[in-house]
Parts: C-alpha cells; sequence; structure tokens
C-alpha cells in the first residue's frame, strides 16, 4: 500500500467515528505532523526484545555442544525455545536495520528447529524384527554359506513384499491390507508426531518449507543411526574382505529387507494423520527410499569387483572369474526381481533417477557377464594345474561344480543373452571343451608310463558323471557329446595299458634268436617278475575311485598280461622251478590290488 493510500484509510476511519490515536488528540497542527509519521514508519520492536530471542536461540545451540547439556539435542526443550523464539519472530514487523535483524534470527531459529527435524527419532523397529539386523544378516549368510542349496539366493518370487502408496496415488483394491513378512515390523514413534506436527506448521506458516525439505537427506543418514539396514555401507563396514559369495547373500538379503521395510514405512505414513506435515510426507519417504536403494545398487559394483578370497585354495587363476560370473548371475537375478517393486516406490524424476541406476548397474552386470565369458575359455586354456596324483583334480571338481551352478541359473542367463538359448549352450559347450583341453595339456607333465592316460582317464570320467546329473548340461551338450566322451574314456584304457604294460611284455612278444642268445629263460621270466613288481607297486597307489572304472582297467591288463604270460609259462614249464615264476594266481592277486590309491 503506498503512502497516499494509507493517509486516506487513516482520515476515512477518523471521519466516520473512529476515534484517533493518542497522537491526534492535540492541535491539528499536531495532528498532522504526528500523523503521519505513525501511520508511514510504524514503530520497530525494541532492541533489547530481539536480544532475547538471539539469546534464547544461542543458548540451546552452546548447550548443545556441552557435554551434559540441560537441553539435549533434540530435546522437546531445546525445540520449544526455537519454536517460541520462531513465533515472536513471525509475529513482530520491524523496518530497516531492525528487520534485517529479524531475518537473520527467523532464519536461525527455522535452519535450527530444520537440525532438530534431522535429529527427531521418528521410527523403530519392533522385537520382531531382530532377525533385520546387520549382525543377524552376517550371521545368517556365514551359516548358510554351506548348506544352503545353490538356488538359493533370497529371491523367490515370494520374498519380495507389494507396495501400496499414498493416498491419492494408488494402493489396494478394495481398501484391504495386503499380506508382507514385515507388516508392523517399523513404526512411527508416537511421542514424536506432536513435534513432527509443530515443526512443519512453524516452518510452513514462515514459508521455510524448503528449508524443511532440504533436512530430508540429513535425516536419512540420522534414520540409518537408528535402523542400520537403511545404509549399506553400515552393513558391509569392514567385511568387504569377506568370501564374495558371503558378499552376495548379504547384499540380496539387504536389499529384500530393505523393500520390505520401505514398504510399511510408506503404508505407516499413508495411514498416519501427521497433522501439517502431511503436505511433506511423501516427499520425506521418496528422500529415504531414494537415497537407501541408490546406495544398495551402487554397492553392487564394489561387490563384484572384490577379489574372492575363498579362491586361492584351489591355486589356479580362472576359479576367480567362474566365481565373478555366478556373482553377476546371482545379482542380476535378484534385480530383475525386485525392481518392479522398488520402482513401485517411486515417481517423476526421483524415479528416473533410480532407474537410470537401476539400468545402468544392469548394463554393467551385463557386460562383466559377456566379458568375463570370452576371458574365461581362453583363461581355462591356458591353466597350468599343480598335479600331485592320477585322481580328479580339485580345479576339475570346482570348475564342474561352477559349470553346473551357471546351468542352473539358465533363466536368467537367457534375460542376460535377450532369449537366445543357442548362445547359451555354445558358451557351456565351450566351457566343457576348454577344460577338456587343460587336462589333456596339464597331463603331459606326467611322466611314468599309463599315468598321463590314468589321469585324464580319472577327470575326464567326473566330467561326464557331472554333466549326466544335470539336465540342462545333458540337453546342452547331447547325446552326441556322451557318446563321444564314452568312447574316449575307453581309449583312454586302451593306451594306458599299451603305455604301461605292452614294454612289460615285450620280451615275451617278440622272441628272436639274438635275444634267445642274449637271455636265458630264467632271465627272461626274472626280468618280468622285477618289472611287474615295480609296476604294481607303484600303480597300487594311483587313485581310481569308480569301481567300474577300476574293473574295467584290471580286466584290459589282465587281458593283454595273462594269456601271453600264460604260453611262455607252458612252453618253459619243463625247463624251471616252480619257484622261479609267477603264478597265475599271482599275477591276478596283484592286479586286483591296482588304483586303490
Amino acid at each position: 500500500m503506498n503512502k497516499a493510500s494509507t493517509m486516506f484509510s487513516m482520515m476515512l476511519a477518523y471521519g466516520e467515528g473512529g476515534s484517533a490515536p493518542a497522537a491526534m488528540s492535540s492541535s491539528p497542527a499536531t495532528w498532522r505532523a504526528v500523523s503521519v509519521e505513525a501511520i508511514l514508519l510504524p514503530s520497530s520492536p525494541p532492541p533489547l526484545e530481539l536480544d532475547h530471542i538471539d539469546r534464547s536461540l544461542v543458548l540451546p545451540i552452546c548447550l548443545d555442544a556441552e557435554a551434559g547439556a540441560s537441553f539435549p539435542a533434540g530435546s522437546r526443550g531445546e525445540l520449544d525455545r526455537y519454536l517460541a523464539a520462531a513465533k515472536r519472530l513471525l509475529r513482530m514487523e520491524a523496518f530497516g536495520d531492525m528487520e534485517r535483524r529479524r531475518k537473520c534470527l527467523l532464519d536461525t531459529a527455522m535452519t535450527s528447529i530444520s537440525n532438530v527435524f534431522c535429529r527427531l527419532n521418528l521410527w523403530r523397529l519392533v522385537d520382531e524384527a531382530g532377525d533385520h539386523t546387520p549382525a543377524s544378516i552376517w550371521r545368517s549368510a556365514v551359516r548358510c554359506s554351506h548348506s544352503c542349496s545353490t538356488s538359493s539366493d533370497g529371491s523367490s518370487p515370494g520374498s519380495w513384499p507389494s507396495c501400496t502408496s499414498f493416498a491419492g496415488s494408488g494402493g489396494t483394491s478394495g481398501g484391504e491390507e495386503p499380506s508382507s513378512p514385515f507388516s508392523g515390523m517399523i513404526c512411527i514413534e508416537r511421542k514424536s508426531l506432536s513435534a513432527l506436527d509443530d515443526i512443519a506448521r512453524i516452518m510452513i506458516r514462515g514459508g521455510y518449507q524448503h528449508i524443511l525439505r532440504g533436512a530430508f537427506e540429513p535425516h536419512c543418514a540420522q534414520l540409518a543411526r537408528y535402523i542400520e539396514i537403511f545404509d549399506i555401507n553400515k552393513i558391509f563396514g569392514s567385511h568387504m574382505e569377506e568370501p564374495r559369495d558371503n558378499l552376495v547373500k548379504v547384499w540380496t538379503s539387504t536389499m529384500r529387507i530393505l523393500t520390505g521395510l520401505l514398504t510399511e514405512m510408506q503404508r505407516e505414513l499413508d495411514q498416519q494423520d501427521l497433522g501439517s506435515f502431511n503436505s511433506l510426507k511423501e516427499e520425506y519417504f521418496l528422500t529415504i527410499a531414494r537415497i537407501s536403494i541408490l546406495k544398495l545398487l551402487n554397492s553392487a559394483s564394489s561387490i563384484i569387483q572384490v577379489d574372492d578370497s575363498s579362491c586361492n585354495n584351489t591355486h589356479t587363476v580362472v576359479t576367480s572369474d567362474l566365481t565373478k560370473i555366478i556373482t553377476v548371475v546371482k545379482m542380476y537375478k535378484v534385480l530383475d526381481r525386485g525392481m518392479p517393486t522398488i520402482l513401485s516406490f517411486f515417481s517423476g524424476k526421483t524415479k528416473e533417477d533410480v532407474v537410470a541406476e537401476g539400468e545402468k548397474l544392469i548394463n554393467r552386470l551385463s557386460n562383466m557377464f559377456f566379458k568375463l565369458s570370452v576371458e574365461l575359455n581362453n583363461k581355462v586354456r591356458s591353466e597350468h594345474m599343480f598335479i600331485t596324483n592320477t585322481g580328479v583334480h580339485r580345479a576339475t571338481k570346482y570348475m564342474m561344480h561352477h559349470i553346473r551352478l551357471v546351468a542352473q541359473q539358465k533363466n536368467t542367463i537367457h534375460l542376460i543373452l535377450k532369449g537366445d538359448f543357442k548362445a547359451f549352450g555354445e558358451m557351456l559347450t565351450r566351457l566343457i571343451l576348454s577344460l577338456e583341453f587343460m587336462l589333456n595339456m596339464n597331463s603331459r607333465s606326467l611322466q611314468l608310463r599309463g599315468q598321463q592316460q590314468i589321469f585324464r582317464l580319472n577327470n575326464v570320467h567326473f566330467l561326464l558323471e557331472e554333466a549326466n546329473k544335470d539336465t540342462v548340461l545333458r540337453l546342452i551338450l547331447g547325446q552326441r557329446w556322451f557318446s563321444q566322451c564314452s568312447f574316449r574314456l575307453e581309449q583312454f584304457i586302451e593306451d594306458y595299458v599299451d603305455a604301461s604294460w605292452a614294454p612289460l611284455m615285450s620280451s615275451f612278444r617278440r622272441r628272436t634268436k639274438l635275444m634267445t642268445i642274449l637271455w636265458s629263460h630264467r632271465q627272461l621270466f626274472e626280468k618280468f617278475a622285477s618289472s611287474l613288481k615295480m609296476t604294481c607297486t607303484v600303480q597300487k597307489t594311483w587313485k581310481v575311485s569308480d569301481q567300474s572304472i577300476r574293473q574295467k582297467l584290471r580286466m584290459a591288463i589282465s587281458q593283454r598280461v595273462i594269456p601271453l604270460y600264460q604260453m611262455h609259462m607252458e612252453y618253459y614249464s619243463e625247463k624251471m622251478c616252480k619257484s622261479e615264476k609267477y603264478s597265475i594266481e599271482q599275477i591276478e592277486s596283484e592286479i586286483r590290488q591296482l588304483f586303490e590309491g
């Protein structure tokens, strides 16, 4: 209102019978001189009042920083001081320097009120939610690391909660409460409701909603002090050195529990009348949900990059990549099942941010899967194995175990491969063939006759048995591969007999006049007996676990050795004492003791 209109209004009010101000009760000249200044320049609040408000603001701030303060941080007494100061400042009218000081004090009061809001403990977990603490999640992950089934990753369809929304933006049909394993797990602290209403009312009245909104994000960090699962970084803490499998289990459990608790928080806010805070509660929830979910998604990238210390005991380079592939697939599966529920929390720009972060992680996982798949074949083919015996190598067991794990995740891998089942089959087939190539190349380090063949026989037979146990691998590899593999096993047995036993029988098989002159029949049998004893002594330590394979080996040896030996024994029987040669029964007994390890 300008000066002219103000004067006109005052004069009109006086002319209609209104009583004149005290300053107008004297002479017209005095009235005219005083009324203009009184009307146009109302008196500012006394400086002493602003000083008093200033002290009321500074006092709790100072006490807040001191141990044993009279008004501890977040107490109702502290909040009441700030609220009282803000109300007095909002009622005041001031001009010039006084107005600037009033505005400065009001900013301080509102900022202090928002700080109290950040420290306000609005939420609590009920006692039944004790299994949802970081410590309990870690205990569960470690406990089931060896006992959980390979497909158990906490991402079963029934484990993801359904989501409600705030009034006016969705909800359940018919007013029915959806069933959730997290129902009632998180509650608003009733004693904080009045404080929340007072804070929102005064800040909205003063036009300071932007400051209160700015406090939502810091309040999310404060919330994590009371409910640690809202900050994945607090859960992982110093545990990033744990085996990657445990990290994935913890991450998966956290995602499921966090999603469930956010669903309950949203429902609780929707049902509660929070007074003046009602207009802000949706934005408040979205801020908490956005920060918590983004931290969760970002932490997934850190888990993928972790070098798994549990792989060290295999002494292979490829095991780390194998576990990484399983990790990538499991996390992709969890995201695929959990993201629809997560996205149902959000709308608008916030939803776009979460979608972008989720897609970024999905693409990162997909790219890493392709990269690891290509690199893995090359690493397997060039892998050096430290071989100490002829049994099934631990690297073979470990790799075949993980190949079966990959096969069991076919549905998720189809999503990664955009539904290309042929590409999935080719990937597994290449990996199996590369594993066979690795076994063949590394077996060449074995120097004893027949040792290479027994090593390959054991390990390829293990591949065949493990692949035959898995429905997916049977379908992918096909009957042709299994037939070829069985043929190779027979070939290994034949090659073993040629390498290990043919030299032993060569003196019997190739008798010449020169050999008859150089070797007497006694020396011939003595040489055979010595070689047989040495061969059997060594090969008794070789391990062939499968009973049917052991029997086939022993039968092949018997068929190669006994007929020829028996023929020569009968030929020289009249020229030799019984003690100078092995009996057929003795040779058969020696053969039966082979490959027991």
